[in-house]
C-alpha cells in the first residue's frame, strides 16, 4: 500500500513585502506530490530547515540576521503557537491516512489532499466547516492509537485499549450517541462511569478505574496531537481502591521450599522457577527473556522487559543454587508459560499447606462484594517479585537497597509490593522500644 509523506519548507520565492516567507506543506504519495498553504508566514531566519518547524531567537540574535526588522520579532509564545499548528496539520493528515489504512483502502494523493480540505479549518488552514458527522470518534481513534503504538508497546497494555473500545461502543448503543472528542468533558466521564458500575455489571471498582484512567491517557494522546476537545475531563479524580498484597510469609516460604512433591516433574520445575523469582525479584517476563549471556559473574545484568531500563540483579546462594540445577539446558532455567506457571505454583502450594483463609474485598459502586479463598489459590508468579521485597525488608535489608535489588524507582510503586508480616511488626516494636511484661488482670 502507498504511504503518505508530509513535510513542511518555507517558499523563499514567495516572500512578502514586508520580508516573511510562507510555510508550505509537501505532500506526497507515490512520488506524486501536492502543496497545501498553511497560511502561515515567518521571517526566514527563524525556521529551521533540518527539523522542519519554528525556531525562538531572542533579540540579540535575531537582530545579527541581515534583513530582519524589530517589528517582525516573534516571542517565545509566537513560535509555540506556530508549530502547534502545524503539529494539528500533520495529525489531521496522519489521520487521514489512518482512515484509509484501517478500512484496506487504496488512496492516492489527491484523496489525501480532497479530505483535508474539506476537514476542519481549526489547523489554519481555509476551508469549509467540517460537518458534524466528520468530527472523530473516540472509539474509532483508538484504532488509530494501537496501530501507531503496535511495533512499541506491548500486545498486553494494548489489550486494554480494545477493552475501552468494546465498553464506549456499548456506552454508544446505550446512549444513542457518538461519542466525539467534543463531547468528552466531567459530564460525560461521570455519566460513563456510572455506565460501568450499572450496565457492565461484571467489571468491579478496580476494573473500572483502569479503564477511566486509560481513557484519560488516550485523550492526552489526542490533545497533543492536535485533535481539540472539552478540557473539563482533567477535573474527573479517579478513585482507586488500595489491593490486597499477596506474598509468602517466612514460614510459608520454607514450607514451600521443603515439601514434599513426589517427584512430580512439574512442580519440581515449577517450583525452582518459582523460589529463583523470590530470590532474585524478576518478573515473569524477565524469566522469559532470561539468558545464559545475561549472567556476569556473580550479577545477572538485563534490560527490564517493563520500563526497558537497565538492570543488575546480585546473585545469592539460592538462585546460585538452582542455576546450578539446570546448567545442563540451553536456557539458565525451564521454560514454563506464564498461565501453567501460576498454575503449577497454585497446586504446589496447596501440597505445602498454605491454606490460611485471606479475604478479597472489592467493590462496585458502593456495593461490597466480600470473598475468602484460601491462600494457596491466590498466589501466581508475580507473588514471587513481592514476597522477595517482603522477606528482605523483614530480614533486615533497608528499603532503598531493596530498591535498587528489584529495581523500583519510586517509593509509591515500591510499597504495594510490601506486605510484611503481623509478626514482624511486633518484633520489630519491641526490638526498637523494648519488650513489654504481659498484663495481669486484676
Amino acid at each position: 500500500m502507498a504511504k503518505l509523506t508530509i513535510r513542511f519548507e518555507t517558499r523563499q520565492d514567495k516572500m512578502n513585502q514586508e520580508g516573511l516567507v510562507p510555510i508550505s506543506c509537501m505532500i506526497s504519495v507515490s512520488q506524486k506530490r501536492k502543496r497545501i498553504a498553511t497560511e502561515i508566514n515567518i521571517p526566514p531566519c527563524n525556521w529551521d530547515k533540518s527539523n522542519q518547524k519554528a525556531i525562538y531567537l531572542n533579540k540579540k540574535v535575531y537582530s545579527k540576521h541581515a534583513g530582519a526588522s524589530a517589528t517582525l520579532f516573534l516571542m517565545e509564545s509566537d513560535i509555540n503557537r506556530i508549530n502547534s499548528r502545524l503539529i494539528k496539520i500533520k495529525s489531521q493528515l496522519d489521520f487521514i491516512e489512518d482512515g484509509f489504512r484501517l478500512a484496506d483502502k487504496e488512496y492516492s494523493i489527491e484523496d489525501i489532499y480532497s479530505a483535508f480540505k474539506n476537514s476542519n479549518t481549526a489547523t489554519g488552514i481555509k476551508g469549509p466547516q467540517k460537518p458534524t458527522e466528520r468530527i472523530p470518534g473516540v472509539a474509532e481513534f483508538i484504532d488509530t492509537y494501537v496501530e501507531r503504538n503496535r511495533a512499541s508497546r506491548a500486545k498486553k497494555s494494548l489489550g486494554v485499549y480494545k477493552q475501552l473500545k468494546n465498553h464506549l461502543e456499548a456506552y454508544e448503543a446505550w446512549s444513542g450517541r457518538r461519542i466525539t472528542f467534543d463531547l468528552i468533558g466531567l459530564s460525560f466521564f461521570e455519566e460513563f462511569q456510572s455506565f460501568l458500575i450499572e450496565k457492565r455489571t461484571t467489571l468491579n471498582n478496580i476494573t473500572i478505574a483502569k479503564q477511566l484512567s486509560t481513557l484519560k491517557t488516550l485523550l492526552g494522546y489526542a490533545r497533543k496531537h492536535g485533535i481539540e476537545m472539552n478540557q473539563s475531563y482533567r477535573d474527573f479524580t479517579i478513585k482507586r481502591q488500595k489491593l490486597e498484597v499477596i506474598t509468602l510469609s517466612e514460614s510459608e516460604y520454607k514450607a514451600l521450599k521443603e515439601c514434599d512433591l513426589k517427584g512430580v516433574s512439574r512442580h519440581i520445575k515449577a517450583r525452582d522457577i518459582f523460589i529463583f523469582l523470590c530470590a532474585t525479584s524478576m518478573r515473569y517476563s524477565d524469566y522469559a527473556q532470561f539468558k545464559r549471556e545475561h549472567i556476569k559473574g556473580h550479577t545477572i545484568q538485563l534490560t527490564m522487559k517493563k520500563g526497558s531500563k537497565p538492570w543488575e540483579i546480585p546473585l545469592n546462594p539460592i538462585s546460585m543454587e538452582i542455576l546450578e540445577k539446570y546448567s545442563d539446558l540451553a536456557y539458565p532455567l525451564p521454560k514454563i508459560s506464564n498461565q501453567k506457571l501460576s498454575k503449577y505454583i497454585k497446586e504446589v502450594c496447596e501440597v505445602a499447606k498454605i491454606n490460611e483463609p485471606v479475604e478479597i474485598v472489592r467493590f462496585r459502586g458502593a456495593e461490597e462484594l466480600k470473598q475468602v479463598f484460601p491462600k494457596h489459590q491466590l498466589v501466581s508468579a508475580h507473588t514471587g517479585r513481592k514476597t522477595f521485597c517482603t522477606l528482605s525488608l523483614e530480614r533486615g535489608a533497608s528499603v532503598e537497597t531493596v530498591m535498587k535489588w528489584s529495581g523500583h524507582e519510586s517509593y509509591a510503586s515500591f510499597k504495594r509490593y510490601v506486605n510484611l508480616s503481623r509478626t514482624h511488626s511486633i518484633s520489630e516494636m519491641e526490638r526498637v522500644w523494648g519488650k513489654m511484661d504481659i498484663l495481669k488482670a486484676g
